[in-house]
């Protein structure tokens, strides 16, 4: 039997799990994406796609395994660029305990190309991102929101613009299992930010298809598109809890997920803000509608909060206040160049009639958290949206008896 490390007694032979993706039908979706990547002359540094043991097990033998494991997948297009964990048989039935649910169950098909999301799939992809156990029920909670109709999976995976996932975690669980909501909560240096919004990319890598070039077209990407996940501070909100706002309880953990088109960071009050917002940053929230996100620094929070706004009177400002010129508008390059190609909504008509048209249809399509560093600086951020319908998806996350958020040393 193999040991911890997915390695059997002799030492040499590492038994791992395949990340990718079958249809129902039992196609492999690396055979399409085979064909994809050679139309795009991509084969040059994908010398190994589609070459694999069309099996659920794959076994490799020989001196250096796990750097070996780690070359191959990325020659097959498996990664995201970065080393991986290697995807060991043990590993992978720790993550599976974690989550609490059946190895084989089926989460639904990930678009476009059509991969099946079981729970095991999920779980291989998230020891490739680095995943504690405990983490397991959220990139589950993750990977339910993008499976959902009203995510667009589809069309994140596929458009030319550089939209990504964001995850916003509000509840206890996030200060238990160490998810940086203070200094650098958007930046490197904790395990949970960085490897629960991995293992969402690698599921949509790997199960979707979402190759860049070969069916991702992304003009630019963003850094975002690693990861960009977060919790919702709890000591320095003054403010209801995201997860009260949507009608949870105080003592729920809710995953919320939107699509962000990009962070921009603003350096300043609700006026700065909603300059940025008013801006053609926010040109595809126009364009498709939707729901944006704006992180508030503590020190702005509370300052806010002793001159008596609510978290409401904060997106009322917000949403009143981001609204750009009518004729500004019209000049910048969506109205611009694609004039009589492209339907905007009817709330940006009536705000072009009006002669201002605000960054979003109403103050409830801006979510508002308060996340970063407790001293007093304003850095804020505003995460534009793209696409359609309206994204907002909460998964109240019920964690499995027996979770334990620290890993044994």
């Amino acid at each position: 039997m193999p040991d911890e490390w997915g390695r059997v007694n002799d030492g040499q032979s590492l038994w791992i799990l395949l990340p990718t993706g079958q249809r129902a039908s039992g196609e492999w979706i690396d055979d399409t994406l085979h064909s994809r990547a050679d139309e795009q002359g991509l084969l040059g540094r994908l010398t190994q796609v589609a070459a694999f043991p069309r099996q659920r097990v794959e076994v490799v033998r020989g001196p250096n395994a796990e750097a070996r494991v780690n070359e191959t997948f990325y020659r097959r297009g498996w990664t995201d660029g970065l080393p991986i964990v290697v995807p060991s048989m043990a590993r992978v039935d720790a993550m599976l305990r974690a989550g609490g649910r059946p190895r084989n169950m089926v989460m639904g098909e990930a678009e476009p190309l059509k991969g099946v999301v079981t729970v095991e799939k999920v779980a291989i992809n998230a020891v490739m991102a680095g995943c504690e156990d405990a983490h397991m029920p959220f990139v589950l909670a993750a990977a339910e929101a993008l499976l959902e109709p009203a995510f667009n999976l589809r069309g994140v995976q596929t458009t030319d613009e550089n939209v990504t996932p964001l995850l916003m975690l509000s509840g206890p669980a996030a200060k238990t299992m160490h998810m940086n909501s203070r200094f650098g909560a958007l930046g490197p240096g904790w395990r949970a930010n960085a490897a629960i919004g991995r293992a969402v990319r690698l599921i949509m890598h790997n199960l979707g298809g979402g190759w860049p070039a070969a069916v991702a077209f992304a003009g630019l990407g963003q850094p975002g598109r690693y990861t960009l996940c977060l919790a919702e501070d709890e000591e320095f909100n003054p403010w209801e809890s995201l997860r009260e706002e949507l009608g949870f309880a105080v003592e729920d953990n809710v995953l919320v997920v939107q699509r962000a088109e990009s962070v921009v960071n603003v350096t300043g009050g609700l006026n700065d803000l909603a300059s940025v917002m008013a801006s053609a940053t926010s040109a595809f929230s126009r364009l498709h509608g939707g729901t944006v996100a704006v992180v508030l620094a503590p020190y702005v929070a509370k300052l806010l909060a002793e001159e008596g706004k609510s978290k409401a009177d904060v997106k009322a400002y917000l949403h009143e206040h981001s609204r750009a010129p009518a004729a500004e508008f019209e000049k910048s390059w969506l109205p611009a160049r694609l004039a009589g190609k492209t339907k905007f909504p009817r709330w940006v008509k009536e705000g072009v009639q009006a002669g201002w048209v605000p960054a979003v249809e109403k103050p409830d399509d801006i979510t508002v958290i308060v996340a970063g560093g407790d001293i007093p600086i304003p850095q804020c951020a505003y995460m534009p949206t793209w696409g359609f319908p309206a994204c907002r998806i909460a998964k109240k996350i019920d964690l499995p008896q027996g979770w334990d958020p620290s890993p044994e040393i």
